[in-house]
Parts: C-alpha cells; structure tokens; sequence
C-alpha cells in the first residue's frame, strides 16, 4: 500500500510526520576513491538521462556521529530501470529484489545512488526524490540489516540522506578516501578573519578545507602536543585530543606544550590530555577541543576516533598503532603516523634525528605492511609490567619494551611539523602523487621516500575494506 502524502505550505510530510532534516549528531559517509570515480564514470555515461546504482552500505557508530561506508557496487543490469528520463529514475521491481538480496547476503545496508546530470536541477533531493525514497524505505529498511540511504551525484556536488524510522536525516559530509582525501560534499563558507590572512594566501582553497577538519590526535606527550597546537593555530574546526598518561616525569616539561612545573607539584598528578586542552582553550582561537583520557585500545576510547575526519597518531606504543591501523581499511578513515628515534654510536655521540611519517589509506600500505609494528611487541606490551619484566630478565622479551625512548623538543616538533604538513598534503590535489612514506634527519638534513609503496595483497588490510562495526578491531583492554 502507497503511503499517504499530504502537502502543505511547510515541508512534505507522510502521516504529519516531517520529511525535514532532523539531528545534530554529525553524520559523515565514506567511499573509496576508486569507486567514487567507477560510479562518477557510470553516471556520464546516460548524461542527460539520469543514471543510478546500488551500493551496500556498513557503518561505524562513533561516539557521538555516525561514520556510514560504502564497501562495493551493484551497478544496473539491462532491466533495471522502470523509468528513465532526464528528470525521473525508478529503478524496477526486480532490480530491487536482486539489490536487497545482494546486501542481505553481504549483512549489510543500501545506499541508493542517483544522478541530476543538468546543473539546473537541485543538487540535493528534489521533492520527487523525497517521496519516492520514503516510499521505498518503507518498503526496504525492515529487510535489511543495515542502514537504507540515498546519494545524489549534481555537478556541484554531492549530498545525501539518511533513513531513519520514519523520517530522512540528512548526511553532513561526504568523503572519498584514496592516497589524499577528497570532499565530495560542498563544504561549508568560511568566514574571513584577518588570522588567516598569510595562510589563506598560502594555501588556496586547502586553507578552507583545513578550517572544516576534525582531527584527533592520539597521544599528547612530546609529538603529540606541538601537533595539537599547529593545528588550532591553523584554525581547524575541531581538534579530539587522546592519552591515558599523567604528566608525572620530570623529563615530560621540557617537550609537552602547555606543561609547566607547577603541574608536577599537584597531587594527583594531572592528566596531559587535560593540561594541552587547557593551554589550546587558553589560546582563544575558536578552535573546538575535547580531552579524551583513556586508552584507545578501549571502545569507549576509539568511537570518538570515528567522530573526526582524520587520525594523526602520535604514540609510540605498537599496540595503540595496530588498534588505530584498522581505521584507514575497515572504516575509510585517514590516518597519519608520525615517529621519531635518535640514533647513537659509541661514547654518546649522536648519528641521527630521524622523523618518520607515515600516510595510512585504503590505498597506501598499512603499518603490518610496512613492518613497522611488530606482532611480538604487541603481545609483550599487553602484558601485565610484572609478568613482562620477568620475561625481559629471561630473555623473552626484547629490552627496552615499555620504557621511555630517549627524545629531545628539536626532534619532536620536528616530527610534528611533518604531520601537519603530510595533513594539508592529504587534502589538497597534490596529494594524489606524494609520497605515502618517508623519514628526514634533522642533524644531517638527509630524506628518503620509506617503501613498500603498494599494500602487500594478502595483508590483513586488504580483507573487509569499508566493513566498519562489522569488522570491528578487537578491544583488548576494558574499562
């Protein structure tokens, strides 16, 4: 049975019920690049028919958004279309039917993709568009065991919608996740300050795609602080700052911005996360902050991970980096791992300050691909202290796991700087051909690209890419 539809000098509604945008919580969809570009090229190909397709659709609840991804494409067969103009598509029943069973089997949701090849039309759903979406939601939401959605591709851009019990909810943002991250969806305008005069001139239009970010820093200790600052004074939108570590050692003053000695001389000690979100709040640039305490390796902790558009991580521990490796390939989310080491001969002389970044995507090797965290460390840091520290006296264990490595601020914010530049890499054009790994020595001015360039293909991080919650890491620390 068609719903009833009433119209009225408000917005459509179907039983008195609003068809409106509703919800604040912020709702991001993701894609890769290469399917964004096979269905950009699918739909010019009717161009000026209007073109469409199904893809399954999975999600990431984050801790206060959504994160939906879309995982592979159910491209039309010759039948597909009911109706197909310039200005209407109905797909046909058996299209349908073969696209809800292709999801059920996948154990996942829909997203209905559709195009408005003429610039006059909306470059949102049209009221049409509205009335034929709620009706087929109706329909198919309850079979599914996913979400139901739909996307419209317009020359000026994409938008899209959200089911959601009886009422569209409207996706925020939308993302193409390749080597650089590509804003599909209009951003919105930036207002001009007299701040961002110099960077604005520098940067182009990047500068307005920086002013929209959400980042969250994992670890807030010497790299991690002088990146959280770099960027509220580059004016994101919002920096999600994460540690579980005390400022407690003495050391900790001379490389953690905004921490000062009186800090040590509180009792208890007080956690960095809150110390750097106190000290960027203070700089008064209208930059959003949250301090998150707590370890990543918890659930709790990586949701609010699934709330920003871009990870820099900042910890030098392999199990917090291999919880955050599964970001780029099971939730489409861009993450940037920057490291440091000294290097040192004989008699403590120095032979190198070496920062390393490294660029994480769907497309760009992850950290087991590039050997960079170890699978024997991992299970020696989720050890209990004594039970490790007994292995290390055996001989088990290699020295040095869970101690504090030798740093110096010149290197660290060294370090710093590569991640914030590697991120205005990420989202300007020139992205698509840096590098994805690479090193700089801060005392002999040495750099190197770091290899592999492509994914190793029967790495772990090519199996379930976009799959989300249904691919969820395993959270092995509690609460």
């Amino acid at each position: 049975m068609e719903p009833k539809w009433e119209s009225s000098n408000g917005p459509l509604c179907l039983h008195g019920e609003s068809l409106d945008w509703k919800g604040n919580a912020m709702i991001r969809l993701a894609i890769t690049d290469e399917i964004a570009e096979s269905l950009s090229t699918h739909m010019l190909m009717s161009d000026p028919l209007e073109q469409g397709a199904f893809c399954t659709l999975h999600k990431g609840d984050g801790y206060d958004g959504k994160r939906l991804l879309v995982s592979d494409i159910i491209l039309p067969t010759s039948s597909a279309w009911e109706i197909q103009a310039e200005h209407n598509l109905r797909p046909s029943a058996q299209w349908l039917s073969a696209a809800i069973s292709h999801a059920v089997k996948k154990r996942s949701g829909l997203l209905f993709v559709h195009s408005h090849p003429n610039r006059s039309h909306p470059p949102e759903l049209s009221v049409s568009d509205k009335v034929a979406f709620a009706s087929l939601a109706s329909t198919i939401a309850p079979m599914l065991d996913g979400l139901f959605g739909a996307a419209i591709i317009h020359p000026a851009g994409w938008s899209g919608v959200l089911w959601s019990d009886t009422t569209m909810v409207r996706i925020h943002q939308i993302v193409a996740v390749g080597r650089n991250l590509r804003f599909l969806s209009p951003l919105p305008a930036v207002s001009e300050d007299a701040l961002d005069d110099r960077q604005s001139d520098a940067l182009g239009l990047v500068h307005e795609r920086l002013r929209n970010l959400s980042v969250a820093v994992v670890g807030c200790g010497g790299l991690g602080s002088p990146i959280a600052e770099q960027l509220v004074r580059m004016g994101v939108k919002e920096v999600i700052l994460i540690d579980n570590d005390l400022l407690d050692t003495p050391s900790n003053i001379r490389r953690v911005f905004g921490a000062e000695l009186s800090h040590l001389k509180a009792k208890p000690y007080h956690p960095k996360v809150d110390i750097l979100g106190n000290h960027l709040k203070q700089l008064g640039l209208g930059v959003k902050i949250y301090s998150i305490k707590g370890d990543v390796r918890t659930e709790r902790v990586f949701r609010h991970l699934l709330d920003a558009d871009v990870v820099l991580m900042a910890t030098d521990t392999h199990n917090s980096r291999a919880v955050v490796n599964e970001l780029p390939s099971k939730y489409l989310m861009p993450v940037i791992d920057v490291g440091v080491r000294i290097g040192s001969r004989g008699n403590n002389k120095l032979s190198g300050l070496v920062a390393e970044a490294r660029i994480l995507t769907p497309s760009t090797p992850c950290l087991w691909c590039r050997k960079s965290i170890s699978a024997d460390v991992v299970r020696a840091e989720n050890l209990p202290s004594g039970e490790r520290n007994q292995l290390i006296r055996e001989g088990y264990v290699v020295h040095g796991v869970g101690e504090p490595e030798p740093s110096v601020i010149a290197l660290t914010v060294l370090g710093s700087s590569l991640a914030t530049c590697a991120l205005i890499a990420m989202i300007s054009e020139e992205g698509e051909v840096a590098s994805s790994g690479y090193w700089v020595d801060g005392l002999f001015g040495d750099s190197h690209e770091t290899e592999p360039v492509l994914p190793e293909p029967g790495c772990r991080c090519r199996q379930n890419i976009g799959y989300g919650d249904d691919a969820a890491p395993p959270f092995i620390v509690e609460e």
